[in-house]
């Protein structure tokens, strides 16, 4: 999500995976990619809790050069309401320094005292797997109840969940989603709250409602609809109309 690279050349490896069995996701819930300054957006978006389970926050492509009090005041009022919060670090497919990692991600628990980290542009391809169950150990070792989120925003490897507590499986817009989805079959062995789906470029009605029910039939516990389009459908909530229909659709736990 960083500079909102096409994930979709990162399924060549998996090009021959099976679409997974239908596993409906019986409590799913919305996480949001909030990356929007502190103040009305996140307003709107607590009251939708408990539906809304998740959010990010990114103040500079990562935690920043300094503390930002803003943020410190709103990650305190998103918990309060009972919303996760957890900080957004880049890890540049496995080719980004462990170090640099860390260190952001000890800058989000001591500045922010966020509930966990989401590490963007995970890769999907085996040989990087053990960096990313090490970044796992690391975050865990410093935060034992600490959610681990990994972003490949494509099918991935099953060694993975090894090494993040969800998995963003599919990161595009809806023709891709509705019309070129291909899943990997080993996901329906495991709960749906393993899973986010973010699908962008979303009309409100009937396709919002289809996409809905296919994020249901893959096996999706997260997931994220907006209108927003490229290059940055994440700097502001879903249009209105796709909103109130998305909390509307989802189970009210």
């Amino acid at each position: 999500m960083k500079q909102l690279r096409n994930h979709l050349m990162m399924t060549a490896a998996l090009a021959g995976a099976m679409l997974a069995p239908a596993c409906h996701a019986q409590s799913q819930r919305m996480a949001i990619p909030s990356y929007f300054y502190p103040g009305p957006l996140w307003t709107q978006a607590e009251k939708a809790a408990p539906t809304v389970g998740l959010t990010i926050i990114n103040p500079n492509s990562g935690p920043g050069a300094s503390l930002n009090a803003q943020y410190v005041e709103q990650v305190r009022e998103a918990k309060a309401k009972g919303v996760q919060v957890i900080g957004y670090v880049h890890t540049s497919y496995g080719k980004r320094a462990k170090s640099e990692v860390l260190d952001e991600v000890g800058k989000f628990f001591q500045w922010y005292h966020v509930d966990g980290i989401f590490f963007d542009e995970t890769s999907n391809l085996a040989p990087d797997i053990p960096y990313y169950r090490s970044l796992y150990k690391d975050v865990k070792a410093a935060n034992a109840k600490a959610i681990v989120v990994l972003n490949p925003g494509a099918p991935t490897l099953e060694g993975y969940l090894a090494a993040g507590d969800v998995i963003a499986t599919f990161e595009s817009d809806v023709n891709a989603y509705v019309n070129k989805y291909v899943g990997a079959d080993w996901t329906a062995k495991y709960p749906a709250r393993r899973f986010w789906h973010i699908v962008y470029d979303v009309k409100p009605g009937a396709q919002l409602a289809q996409v809905i029910a296919l994020s249901r039939k893959r096996g999706a516990g997260w997931v994220f609809l907006t209108s927003e389009i490229l290059p940055n459908p994440y700097g502001k909530l879903p249009s209105d109309a796709v909103w109130s229909q998305e909390i509307a659709a989802l189970p009210k736990r």
